[in-house]
Formats: structure tokens, C-alpha cells, sequence
């Protein structure tokens, strides 16, 4: 038997599964580990298995990705911005009073210079 991305998905769940039944107890937790074991003999059954698992992975990241980190956003790094324009914290743009931290260098660049250029 060739390992696939299923077997892997499948070990995932039994593993996982086998996790939170050890902490919580609950007999239902079981249900997910005969299935993983089951797709490992019937392919079909593993295949619906993983397929499902991804399906599930999309969504979370969905999530994750959309929901949790706008909710950050706003619920975080919104008051802190607001708290320092309300207390008057200068970033150092202000207070060096330029417009640009870019610097023009009048240089001829020679082949070493590009060596390292860290």
C-alpha cells in the first residue's frame, strides 16, 4: 500500500480523536476513530473521508482568515491607534519634522559593493 494524502488525513482524525477522548471522556469521540480505521481497509470510505476533512480545512480557513483576523483588527490595534492620537504619541516623523526617510546617495557603485549587499 502506497502512503497517500488520505492515510494522512485519516491519521490526523485517529489521532485527534483519540486525544480528546482521552481528556474528556465522551464515548461519541470513538465514532471518528472506527471510521479513520475503516477508511484505511475500504478506499472509497477513506477517500469520502479526507475529501470531507479538506472540505472542512477550507472552511476553517475561511474563517480564520476573514472573520477572526477582522475581529483582531478592530478590536485590537483600533483602540490602541486611537489611545495614542488621544494621549499624543509622536511617531518620528513627527517629531524629526521630514517628509521622507528616503536619502538620495550621490554614490558610484563598484563591484564590490554588490558582494554583500547586507
Amino acid at each position: 500500500m502506497k502512503w497517500k494524502a488520505k492515510h494522512t488525513s485519516l491519521l490526523v482524525i485517529a489521532l485527534g480523536f483519540a486525544l480528546f477522548y482521552f481528556v474528556f471522556k465522551k464515548e461519541w469521540l470513538l465514532t471518528p476513530i472506527g471510521v479513520s480505521f475503516i477508511g484505511f481497509i475500504i478506499g472509497p470510505v477513506g477517500d469520502f473521508t479526507h475529501i470531507v476533512w479538506m472540505q472542512l480545512a477550507k472552511l476553517l480557513g475561511y474563517v480564520n482568515s476573514r472573520i477572526l483576523l477582522f475581529l483582531i483588527f478592530f478590536i485590537i490595534l483600533t483602540p490602541v491607534a486611537f489611545l495614542r492620537k488621544l494621549f499624543g504619541k509622536k511617531t518620528t516623523q513627527d517629531e524629526n519634522k521630514v517628509n521622507s526617510y528616503f536619502h538620495n546617495r550621490n554614490q558610484q557603485y563598484k563591484a564590490a559593493n554588490l558582494q554583500n549587499p547586507w
